[in-house]
């Protein structure tokens, strides 16, 4: 799994940003809508992110625990009335070993399909242990799971994110394995005829070189193509950012492209979350390492792809070591998380805002929602925010009520 410590180089620099401007807002206020236990039924650290469905309802992934050590999925409804609690139900529990699946992923959240039912990935378990893609269908208030597919290593290693969808077919990466150990990009299609298989197939592996290696985040699409980053590999070994194409006619290779190879210094390094394009194909990420040596978020512009850094994180209250894929809201406004920092010290992340400049060229502004204390409020948000109805959801790895330090499920109002 991903080393969640990370050993960065520490400079002295003071300089706030080298491209972007810094503020600090007071005035959001964060609500704790869950707080994790360490009961043995619930169980604890969420990492990914939520989903949401059409009543309003959160789902999400708990890494460990649950009454079988292995993980499992719950449902937060929220209350009839404001002044009630939202309601926690586990709806899956994995096991802590083998052919169920165990061990759920640890970025991207779940996804639905139009029938309303759950799809996702463990990074261990199924008949191979290398790792599974699950999907969970309600009926008369329970949920029953499948495991659609189960890795062998050489079509995919332990997948640590979640799925995206087209169609029909889920595509997803693996960190590892494949024809040269270095992970996978891949589509999963359904059986073409009733209570047949579903079908893995292998777009691109990665072998370790230029073109990444380690991919731990969702591909996106984007005009028949796939998008996304490599946690390693590239010319400095600090990841990239890839486009995948489809095949050419009378040819079945998916053609990887580097778009960027990050150096691991300014430009930054180590991207664990995905990428996000606006309308024009302008990409955008964050990069965990590089820049003042604490993270960055950067813009990718077609057609060369030269990369601009809109931010660069200070260790201060605006955090450091952003983790996760960024969000737009329809303003065109960027919305993400940091796993450290937030209050100096404090090592517990923040929620930032990244606004763009009001005239062409000039700097992003970057506004920092929520410092997380690891209190009651939360800590360590590792995964990325989802936005609905205004307000910003997300999920801490950390947080504690009393003695127990177990994550919550939280909302802001930016």
């Amino acid at each position: 799994m991903p080393i969640r410590a990370s050993v960065v180089r520490k400079v002295a620099i003071t300089t706030l940003s080298l491209l972007g401007l810094a503020t600090f807002a007071t005035a959001q206020t964060e609500t704790v809508l869950y707080s994790f236990s360490n009961e043995s039924t619930s169980g604890i650290s969420p990492v990914a992110g939520l989903a949401a469905d059409s009543s309003g309802a959160l789902y999400g992934t708990l890494t460990y625990g649950g009454p079988f050590g292995g993980g499992t999925v719950f449902k937060l409804t929220p209350p009839a009335s404001k002044e009630d609690p939202w309601t926690e139900t586990t709806i899956h529990s994995f096991p802590d070993t083998w052919d169920d699946g165990t061990i759920p992923a640890d970025f991207g959240h779940l996804i639905f399909d139009k029938e309303g039912n759950l799809y996702g990935t463990t990074g261990s378990g199924g008949e191979t242990s290398y790792g599974t893609v699950f999907e969970l269908t309600p009926a008369d208030g329970s949920w029953t799971e499948t495991v659609l597919f189960t890795f062998n290593g050489t079509d995919g290693q332990t997948p640590q994110t979640g799925l995206t969808s087209s169609g029909s077919d889920y595509y997803g990466t693996t960190a590892n394995g494949g024809q040269y150990g270095a992970g996978v990009v891949f589509k999963l299609s359904p059986p073409t005829q009733a209570g047949g298989n579903w079908v893995e197939t292998v777009l691109y592996s990665f072998t370790g070189g230029t073109d990444g290696s380690d991919p731990v985040s969702t591909p996106v699409f984007h005009s028949g193509k796939l998008y996304g980053t490599t946690f390693a590999g590239g010319n400095d070994n600090q990841g990239v950012v890839y486009e995948l194409s489809p095949p050419k006619k009378g040819s079945s290779a998916w053609i990887e492209t580097v778009l960027h190879s990050f150096n691991g210094f300014n430009d930054g390094g180590n991207p664990m979350g995905g990428i996000i394009l606006d309308k024009t194909g302008n990409v955008y990420g964050t990069a965990k390492l590089g820049g003042l040596d604490y993270g960055l978020v950067f813009e990718l512009l077609p057609p060369t792809w030269d990369e601009t850094v809109l931010y660069n994180f200070t260790d201060g209250s605006d955090g450091e070591f952003p983790e996760a894929a960024l969000i737009f809201d329809s303003k065109g406004n960027v919305y993400g998380t940091t796993t450290g920092s937030g209050n100096i010290g404090e090592n517990q992340g923040s929620v930032f805002e990244l606004t763009p400049p009001t005239a062409p060229g000039g700097p992003w502004t970057e506004t920092t929602l929520h410092s997380f204390t690891g209190g009651s409020d939360g800590g360590t948000p590792e995964d990325g925010l989802l936005l609905r109805g205004g307000l910003l959801y997300g999920t801490t790895y950390e947080g504690k009520q009393g003695t127990t330090n177990a994550g919550v499920a939280f909302k802001l109002k930016p």
